[in-house]
């Protein structure tokens, strides 16, 4: 039995469509422990969202999720059955999609939309969930609590909705919460105030967090440990102090010059990241990253190297040839 509160061993995630097989996830390992941040960040289309549906069970008809292991707290997740699985989803784990506005029933108000989850998962009358929501709404910073359970969706800013979305995902003290890009179309004061409020709910429930995101720059600010994936597979993984200020991977190198730094007054060129991601209805027999790397050998676009940790026991590692051969040394920094 896993250790972890979620592990993932060897995901391989492919949806079935009119012109053939797109292989979204490609082979994977995560885990996550009780109380920790964890971040996955990389390009749109890299399989970081897809990895997270697979866990919950929750992809069309027309994907295939297998998996060496999918377990959470000592449940193997791909021998539940559907039922069981929506028992889970909303009490064990929950969820915090991108756009609450799609999210959230249009035609129920907001009082109805936290009371449903705990009504169903803990049983309460709908006196006590209607106190549960209040304290929820209160929580989560959201003034005349009583007032606003009364309210819709539209009735509520952008950031208010998120924070809606948070009290809905945490009413129930999951012990696992999978937040997939929560500030997005935010302006960065909300962005903040929504990442900060996700950090205190994590410090008073002792819940995992998996925060799904493209910005490098969310993850620095609230993750302890950052998955970077690549054309369906994990190209870098580590402390976020390792990402950031030693990293590895070509791919995770380009993606830090492609942003501005902290106190960056402009002076600091910013280098995208030239080309495009692998299509992965075909995707490359080596490295994904190959076509796009200044750093290629003729090895990294026939054979996929494995994830190498650069020092023994150090949780930080690369699936890279040059840092398989050592090669690696002097060139991660980002001069």
């Amino acid at each position: 039995m896993s250790g972890h509160l979620l592990e993932i061993r060897n995901l391989r995630t492919a949806f079935a469509i009119a012109g053939g097989v797109v292989r979204a996830v490609r082979g994977i390992d995560i885990f996550a422990d009780k109380g920790e941040f964890l971040g996955v960040v990389g390009e749109s289309g890299c399989g970081k969202s897809v990895t997270m549906l697979s866990v919950m069970r929750l992809l069309s008809e027309n994907a295939s999720v297998k998996a060496d292991l999918l377990s959470f707290d000592g449940m193997d997740l791909l021998r539940q059955s559907p039922k069981k699985m929506r028992m889970l989803l909303g009490d064990k784990i929950g969820m915090i999609f991108q756009d609450p506005m799609t999210n959230l029933d249009p035609l129920y108000t907001i009082g109805n939309q936290i009371m449903e989850p705990l009504k169903l998962h803990r049983k309460m009358t709908s006196r006590e969930a209607r106190k549960r929501a209040v304290e929820m709404l209160d929580l989560v910073g959201i003034s005349s609590p009583e007032q606003r359970l009364k309210q819709y969706p539209h009735e509520f800013s952008g950031g208010m909705r998120q924070r809606v979305m948070i009290a809905i995902a945490m009413s129930c003290n999951p012990k696992l919460l999978i937040a997939d890009e929560p500030t997005t179309a935010l302006d960065v004061t909300i962005q903040a105030q929504i990442l900060e409020l996700m950090k205190d709910m994590q410090d008073k429930f002792a819940t995992a967090t998996l925060l799904i995101t493209h910005d490098l720059g969310v993850i620095a600010s609230t993750c302890s440990r950052v998955i970077v994936m690549y054309g369906g597979l994990i190209m870098e993984s580590g402390s976020t102090e390792d990402i950031f200020y030693r990293p590895e991977h070509p791919y995770t190198i380009g993606l830090l010059s492609s942003i501005s730094d902290v106190g960056d007054t402009g002076r600091k060129k910013l280098t995208p990241i030239p080309g495009s991601p692998p299509d992965l209805m075909n995707p490359p027999a080596g490295c994904p990253f190959t076509a796009r790397c200044d750093s290629a050998m003729r090895i990294c676009a026939k054979a996929r190297p494995q994830m190498t940790e650069t020092g023994p026991g150090s949780g930080h590692g690369a699936a890279c040839w040059l840092s398989e051969a050592g090669a690696a040394t002097g060139k991660a920094g980002r001069g």
